[in-house]
């Protein structure tokens, strides 16, 4: 009888918390910790988001800034209806629960007219808290994860799911469960958009888990990841085979296809590794350029 009471006043608690969710939308562009009701801009009433709450980003192309520790969020919705823009600059860490809600983040959310753009800058960090989502509905996403910036995935990545999303990796993205899909929200089957992603030099792409099921249906036609410099794609244990498979279908490219992939589990002990190696032309150049800028400094 105990328990019974006590597993139905954390589901009576749970739904207290669910009614009183609120979307709070932040009007015009500023600093995350504004509100409207001491600054004259920022968030709306009932003022700074916290875990019961949909923080949105959808104020005509906003773009709000983030460079502080700020509380847990039930969801950041970024570029629904209206387009907007989440910079998280170095300091700044904002996280979204799945005790309150899904946990999820949206860049480009229920209308085509809508772009929701998600910059990740050095010193930045995002924790998603279940699925991260780029262009759903018919909008346009981007993700922009730069140097010494980190985002953390609990879950799936759908990109490009209606719409057309755009998603460039020179920092790190982490994902710790769920599956890749680039124009699908089931890695299985089409969802009509596309997905377009860049590993670039210092990028690191860390996958839970891409589908093997016939067609190769973690990345759909029309959508592609594109590797280049030092970018590196990897997975947990070994997935030589089918990543080859993907290079194979130019699912997974090196410098837009003009370089071939390699794909091992030497390169990352523990995990397969997708990168490319520099034509020795270009380490030549390389080389060479190095050795110029040595010549200039002892001059």
């Amino acid at each position: 009888m105990k328990r019974a009471s006590l597993l139905s006043l954390v589901a009576v608690l749970v739904m207290a918390g669910q009614l009183t969710a609120a979307d709070i939308r932040y009007q015009t562009s500023g600093d995350w910790f504004a509100t409207v009701a001491v600054d004259g801009f920022g968030w709306q009433a009932p003022g700074l988001p916290g875990v019961n709450d949909n923080a949105r980003f959808n104020w005509g192309g906003n773009t709000v800034t983030l460079a502080g520790a700020a509380p847990d969020v039930r969801s950041l919705q970024i570029g629904v209806d209206e387009s907007g823009t989440l910079e998280v600059n170095n300091g700044g860490v904002i996280s979204t629960t799945t005790s309150t809600g899904n946990g999820d983040v949206l860049a480009g959310n229920n209308n085509a007219n809508a772009t929701g753009t998600l910059t990740v800058n050095d010193g930045g960090t995002v924790n998603v808290g279940r699925i991260l989502w780029a262009a759903n509905n018919n909008s346009t996403g981007f993700i922009n994860i730069n140097t010494g910036g980190v985002v953390n995935v609990a879950s799936h990545l759908w990109w490009g799911v209606t719409g057309t999303a755009t998603v460039n990796i020179s920092g790190t993205l982490q994902q710790n469960g769920g599956i890749l899909g680039l124009g699908t929200s089931n890695a299985s089957t089409a969802s009509g958009g596309t997905a377009t992603v860049s590993i670039l030099d210092g990028g690191l792409m860390a996958l839970n888990n891409i589908s093997g099921n016939p067609g190769l249906p973690s990345i759909q036609a029309g959508s592609s990841i594109d590797i280049s410099g030092s970018g590196q794609l990897t997975l947990p244990g070994d997935f030589e085979g089918l990543l080859n498979e993907y290079a194979n279908a130019g699912k997974i490219v090196g410098d837009g296809g003009s370089t071939a992939l390699t794909i091992n589990q030497t390169k990352n002990p523990g995990f397969t590794t997708a990168y490319i190696v520099p034509e020795p032309a270009t380490l030549l150049l390389l080389g060479l350029s190095l050795g110029g800028i040595l010549i200039s400094k002892r001059r």
